[in-house]
């Protein structure tokens, strides 16, 4: 075996995950998708930025606010609520909730506080990103619904409910609204709503007793304490459920279907199973267990919140379940996601939350992680009193899937012999990052072992067995904007009868910096990673 050549396929793996790879994994690719006990080890709550590696799933987790105490109340920045999305449409921008001072907004790619938002919605779980326009949220307050435009700040009223006295509201345990932005469910007193956005029209039910009506993800049903409705608000079928008000979140399943995805702690008295995530087909009523007993689960520990906020990858819910804080089992303390297509469960992180165990919050509901997941399924953000703690803050795990930061090399041809030219470009995309990585571009030779690093002085020999010998092309790359560069003939050969014949590998990799300086490449060292080859032949 070539171990130099392995070190180069294992430092390439680190960051590098392939189309076809993401096409059979998704955004479970590179993380644990057993049932298999992993306890939860000790790991220092990081400072505000700094990003770990989870030591039991292999997944980033960032802390990305640092609550600061406010008179009165409990130092607190968290997500919504798990089923409200926190980022909008293209994941530019995210909403949190600070405990005492109210809405702030933040960079959905880098994480940096942009301001706070000057809105009043009815609770504070009814903010609604629209799922198709990036730059528009909607909030009840009073008797209007109101969209909020976050380039300007304008606030437009939507419609006024004029036969409203009692305030507008999302319900006591709101869910979302259509993932296109063109419904959304609403009551006041006894009347309930489905209001369409798009035609600006109501349906209306009076005397009603129940909670108010959801609408589902395509918004043409809605659901209500086990009743799957209309969208005149009439009655279509009842789910199988013990207990309708279990935490649960609409999505849409692998057929395109609004789904209900929810815990269940007892059978249905229909005989529809238990599980810390089943979904119910709101279409043909169907169910199915996709984390519980019937899959070799455990049965449902307590504190588990459903997320189906992953509308652009639908059919994948997260789940952030409490069970045990000292995260001693399976399912303790986990962040979970799930699909209900193949069932393929991933369990991505521990959140080191204690939720409703906490014991110095004056109120324990702010410890619930309430995971969200975001829309394309590669991050996840959730609440973190991080073992117990005074405070709480809001913490994002990134998949391995997640590749803000995109590297490729291309050379002219795949073959080469003695007098052939060798023309490589390379490909920079970022959408937007925290990180300031170091950028190496990499020529290494047939032996797998020695490298030489192009510079913006000429190429440097160094060996991978030796990673501080390396040296970076670009030092500290800011990737906090946006930018996309193309640079054809980065690097150019002419092939010539001393060259040593074989296989040559173009590597393009972001490192944090000076994490190399220890001679090894260790997990979490590359950010991200592309690589291309080429074979020279006298």
């Amino acid at each position: 075996m070539n171990r130099p050549l392995t070190r180069l396929a294992l430092m390439l793996s680190v960051g590098l995950v392939g189309a076809s790879s993401v096409l059979a994994d998704g955004p479970c690719k590179g993380v644990p998708k057993d049932r298999l006990v992993h306890p939860m080890t000790p790991l220092a709550r990081p400072a505000l930025g700094q990003a770990v590696r989870d030591p039991e799933f292999r997944t980033t987790i960032r802390r990305i606010t640092a609550a600061g105490p406010v008179a009165g109340s409990d130092a607190v920045i968290k997500p919504m609520y798990s089923t409200i999305s926190a980022w909008n449409a293209d994941e530019s921008r995210l909403i949190l909730y600070h405990v005492g001072r109210g809405h702030e907004l933040y960079d959905g790619r880098t994480y940096a506080f942009i301001r706070a938002l000057p809105i009043a919605p009815t609770d504070i779980e009814q903010v609604y990103w629209d799922g198709a326009d990036p730059d528009v949220f909607f909030f009840p307050t009073g008797n209007r619904l109101v969209r909020y435009h976050v380039s300007t700040g304008v606030q437009d009223t939507v419609h006024t409910f004029t036969s409203c006295t009692d305030s507008l509201t999302g319900g006591s345990d709101p869910m979302f609204m259509a993932w296109d932005g063109s419904a959304i469910g609403l009551k006041c007193g006894t009347q309930a709503f489905f209001y369409r956005i798009d035609t600006n029209t109501v349906a209306t039910a009076s005397n009603w007793g129940a909670d108010t009506p959801q609408v589902a993800p395509s918004g043409t049903l809605a659901y209500v304490q086990g009743y799957v409705l209309d969208s005149a608000l009439r009655p279509v079928r009842q789910l199988d459920l013990a207990n309708p008000f279990d935490h649960a979140s609409l999505g849409q399943n692998d057929l395109g279907h609004d789904s209900l995805a929810t815990v269940v702690f007892d059978p249905g008295p229909g005989g529809s199973d238990i599980g810390s995530l089943v979904t119910f087909d709101l279409q043909d009523g169907s169910s199915k267990v996709l984390v519980g007993p019937a899959t070799g689960f455990p049965y449902p520990p307590s504190g588990t919140h459903v997320s189906t906020a992953a509308h652009k990858r639908p059919a994948w819910t997260f789940l952030s379940i409490v069970g045990d804080p000292a995260g001693l089992g399976v399912l303790d303390n986990e962040l979970v996601l799930a699909n209900s297509k193949n069932g393929r469960v991933c369990r991505i992180a521990h959140h080191h939350s204690f939720g409703d165990n906490n014991t110095h919050l004056q109120s324990v509901y702010w410890a619930e992680p309430h995971v969200v997941g975001s829309p394309k399924a590669t991050r996840a953000v959730f609440a973190s009193d991080w073992g117990n703690g005074t405070s709480v803050d809001t913490y994002v795990v990134e998949l391995p899937s997640y590749r803000p930061l995109t590297l490729s090399a291309t050379p002219n041809a795949a073959s080469y012999i003695a007098g052939s030219v060798l023309s490589v470009s390379v490909t920079v995309d970022n959408q937007g990052s925290p990180e300031t990585p170091d950028l190496f571009v990499l020529q290494v030779l047939p032996d797998g072992d020695q490298v030489l690093s192009l510079t913006g002085t000429g190429a440097v020999p160094g060996r991978l067995s030796q990673p501080s010998t390396l040296v970076p092309w670009k030092t500290r790359m800011d990737l906090r904007v946006p930018f996309h560069t193309d640079t054809p003939a980065f690097y150019s050969h002419t092939w010539n009868g001393t060259d040593v014949p074989g296989t040559y590998s173009f590597a393009m990799m972001a490192v944090r910096p000076g994490t190399l300086a220890d001679n090894r490449f260790d997990p979490g060292d590359v950010v991200t990673s592309g690589s291309a080859t080429v074979t020279f032949a006298r």
